[in-house]
């Protein structure tokens, strides 16, 4: 007789000594054009890298992953160096755009370790209403990671108006502060790690050629929202490494949580505050991330210089140190 173990919420085959493991979960949503998919495919390359100076390997777990990763991420970013299609939403897409991706981490030092990834169509998070049992994992995961544009807001995009490249207006998506009230409304047993993070953030790297207000504050080198030394932490030990890498947040959270009330975001720091108290969240930080470096100048050509991520694993480090996982 053949028992399969499955998954007691969404009814999915469970992979053989899944219990055994530890596993780290994480969506990764908001609004459409908040560069949730050139993230993932960004975020995963880096974290490929990071293992391997830490003597680990990811490696995907499941053939959909496998195949999916490649189609859908990989080759349009790294071999084609086109702009990526949006997560259709839900039943629109082919079928294994809704799986998770799940990826086995071996040589970790938190032992046999699963990372899975939800990619989430903005299209269904702009127009989600109550809580659809489709979206309930949420509430579920490890990590949230809500990315957000800065460029849909008027007062960064006019300061840099002929700084950077127009943006294509078809594809913005809804502000952060209209997307995440419903996102925070899917979560209500305090278990998930908020990451209110800023995608793009090269575009406000180039805010100090601006005549603007906000210019001093990315004008400091020193900054920690200027660097990026995440391949130095792979090269430390534990734990060492961790508390580097929480001294450096720690710095980071207070520079993001800031800017967002130049560009007038504090409203997003307020829900996720809110939910805290409420204790429908466990706790929640500021990231900024770029996955590309840079803002697209040609419809058909995503970079001039390749791709040069900033940042882009903050958040997952930051969720599996709070969870106890390390590579």
């Amino acid at each position: 007789m053949c028992v399969q173990e499955i998954c007691g919420v969404c009814h999915r085959d469970l992979p053989q000594g899944w219990r055994d493991a530890n596993v780290f979960t994480m969506a990764i949503t908001g609004a459409r054009g908040a560069g949730k998919s050139v993230y993932i495919a960004v975020m995963v390359n880096v974290l490929r890298r990071y293992a391997q100076e830490r003597a680990c390997t990811v490696q995907p777990y499941t053939r959909r992953t496998h195949d999916a990763y490649n189609a859908m991420y990989y080759r349009p970013l790294f071999k084609e160096n086109v702009a990526m299609e949006g997560t259709h939403p839900l039943g629109v897409g082919a079928s294994f755009e809704s799986d998770p991706l799940i990826w086995e981490v071996s040589g970790a030092r938190s032992g046999r370790l699963y990372i899975v990834m939800r990619d989430v169509p903005g299209e269904d998070m702009e127009n989600l209403t109550g809580r659809p049992p489709a979206f309930s994992f949420h509430d579920r995961a490890d990590l949230v990671i809500f990315l957000f544009d800065p460029i849909l807001l008027d007062s960064v995009r006019q300061v840099l108006s002929g700084i950077i490249p127009d943006v294509d207006k078809g594809r913005l998506g809804a502000r952060s502060g209209e997307v995440l009230p419903a996102i925070m409304g899917l979560m209500e047993s305090g278990r998930a790690l908020l990451a209110l993070t800023v995608s793009k953030f090269d575009s406000l790297h180039q805010l100090p050629q601006a005549m603007s207000p906000m210019a001093p504050a990315l004008a400091n080198p020193a900054a920690h929202i200027n660097r990026d030394d995440t391949m130095i932490l792979a090269g430390m030990q534990e734990p060492d490494a961790g508390r580097v890498l929480m001294d450096d947040l720690d710095f980071l959270d207070a520079e993001v949580r800031s800017l967002f009330q130049l560009i007038g975001e504090k409203s997003v720091t307020l829900l996720a505050e809110q939910a805290k108290a409420n204790r429908q969240i466990h706790e929640y930080r500021h990231f900024a991330v770029s996955a590309v470096g840079e803002s697209p100048r040609h419809k058909g050509r995503l970079t001039e210089r390749g791709i040069s991520p900033f940042r882009v694993l903050d958040p997952v480090l930051w969720g599996m140190h709070v969870r106890g996982l390390s590579l």
